[in-house]
């Protein structure tokens, strides 16, 4: 009887709003019997006992391999997330590699049976090639979807049938002192789990502020132990569901100290539906900018600026209000302080961000805000940057747009130069396609599936309603020739 409950609860769900990955929890599908019983998490000595749990999730867990040629001897905020070839990582310094030698190691989760693979963008970023091993050890050539550098999210694609996978659960009923268990690879030491605790609920580190001015941080801090090579692995519950991706650790040596970092769920899912379904992440934006009122620190300089005495307190103080944004439409001013969005409490930025990280251009937030000590309330309906308030269809966004670049004409004395009579010079360079695999402003576009781009508008000809692998030749700044490629869908 509870079954058929179940089931009518979900198929009237999926009448609603379809998913394009399985979710669950919450009424939206089914849980077994045995993984929903709490006793069943106690060993008779009454210890906690994950091994149902573990038995369920740990062949959709999935080793990840980066095959670059790219350069690096800086030193990257993700690096210690990484398995490497030499010493684990304590030679620093790396060297070119060749392209059957993989460069990078790190983890990634299997969210459907037909091959979808999340994980983070770092761990793929720049890739040539990317592998994917699965805890049998079957090995597969990955083809790269899509990524989204705001969340450091990057979604993957194997091509096998019937494949083990975890259901997302809702992140949001995640709560501080429960029991999660992180399954990776650290130091590509294949399926390892190591349990603990949720510690705290979003943080913002302000790690992806070097890969986008948009960057969305809403952290799970665990100290679930996980090391080099756990990056894009799972983060589940004691039901054996998602709650997040391992993304991050805090350590001055690479290795762990006692509390990690994890993409909830909810954001996660988002993400990567947005990619599958649209091509792209479509961003919803509020439109302000301001000051945590957590920070006590920059609360003092704006009191000082502003001869104010606003206090530390849970909330963010909106500083500015973007022209024409979805706040400035709404009537949100300078000074206001905001509250809470459709009844959640805004205690932090990365309250903020993450909410409104979940949304779409067109949707409407409730929003609550303090003005001159009293309690507004306003509806607001997001924008995306350009100022939209629609999800667009695949057959809006153009291919330059997906690729995440501005083209320029080749100059003569450029042609001349390199000694060709073709060629497009990339103007500016966005998240997407282009800046994944690895290209830059100044880079030149050879050619695209073999046919040479001559002026910015061959790269919408050639790839408008195109579906398939893509294969770009380019020239860098530094004069070598660099071929890379991608799945367009």
């Amino acid at each position: 009887m509870s079954s058929i409950i179940t089931i009518a609860a979900y198929k009237q769900y999926v009448k609603e709003e379809p998913l394009l990955f399985p979710y669950t929890s919450s009424g939206k599908t089914r849980l077994t019997s045995s993984s929903s019983d709490p006793s069943l998490l106690v060993s008779s000595a009454g210890f906690p006992d994950f091994t149902r749990v573990v038995s369920k999730t740990i062949h959709a867990v999935v080793n990840v391999k980066n095959f670059s040629k790219k350069y690096s001897n800086q030193f990257d905020p993700f690096d210690f997330f990484f398995g490497f070839p030499d010493d684990f990582g304590n030679n620093r310094e790396r060297k070119p590699q060749r392209n059957d030698i993989p460069g990078l190691h790190g983890s990634g989760v299997i969210l459907s049976p037909d091959g979808y693979i999340v994980t983070n963008n770092h761990v793929i970023k720049d890739a040539e090639k990317i592998e994917i091993t699965l805890n049998d050890q079957r090995t597969y050539k990955a083809k790269l979807i899509g990524t989204d550098p705001s969340t450091d999210i990057a979604l993957l694609k194997i091509n096998e049938k019937n494949l083990p996978f975890i259901y997302f659960s809702d992140s949001n009923k995640v709560q501080v002192g429960e029991w999660v268990l992180a399954i990776g690879n650290p130091f590509d030491l294949n399926s390892t789990v190591t349990a603990g605790i949720i510690s705290a609920k979003n943080r913002s580190l302000g790690i992806l502020r070097g890969e986008t001015q948009s960057s969305i941080e809403s952290f799970f801090q665990t100290d679930a132990a996980v090391n080099p090579g756990n990056s894009g692995g799972a983060l589940i519950n004691t039901n054996g569901e998602l709650i997040g991706i391992n993304t991050a650790i805090s350590s001055a040596s690479g290795n762990f100290i006692g509390y990690s970092f994890a993409a909830p769920s909810n954001l996660v899912a988002k993400v990567i539906q947005d990619i599958k379904k649209y091509g792209t992440v479509q961003r919803a934006y509020l439109g302000v900018k301001g000051i945590d009122l957590s920070k006590t620190e920059y609360l003092k300089v704006y009191n000082q600026e502003t001869h104010q005495n606003i206090k530390s307190q849970q909330g963010f103080l909106i500083g500015e209000v973007f022209e024409k944004s979805g706040a400035d439409d709404a009537g949100l001013k300078k000074g206001d302080i905001i509250k809470s969005i459709d009844g959640k409490p805004i205690q932090n930025i990365a309250d903020l961000s993450f909410i409104v990280g979940t949304k779409h251009p067109g949707d409407k937030i409730r929003v609550i805000i303090i003005r001159n000590k009293q309690k507004k309330i306003f509806n607001v309906i997001l924008k995306d940057l350009q100022g939209r308030k629609k999800i667009r269809t695949k057959e809006e966004i153009t291919p330059s747009e997906l690729l995440g670049a501005v083209f320029d004409p080749l100059s003569k004395e450029s042609k001349k130069d390199l000694g060709i009579d073709y060629g497009i010079k990339i103007k500016e360079i966005r998240t997407g396609r282009l800046s994944a695999i690895g290209l830059e402003e100044g880079d030149i576009i050879l050619s695209i599936n073999g046919i040479k781009m001559k002026n910015p508008n061959d790269v919408n000809k050639v790839l408008k309603k195109y579906s398939g692998d893509v294969t770009i030749k380019s020239i860098k700044e530094n004069g070598q020739v660099y071929i890379a490629g991608f799945e367009m869908n």
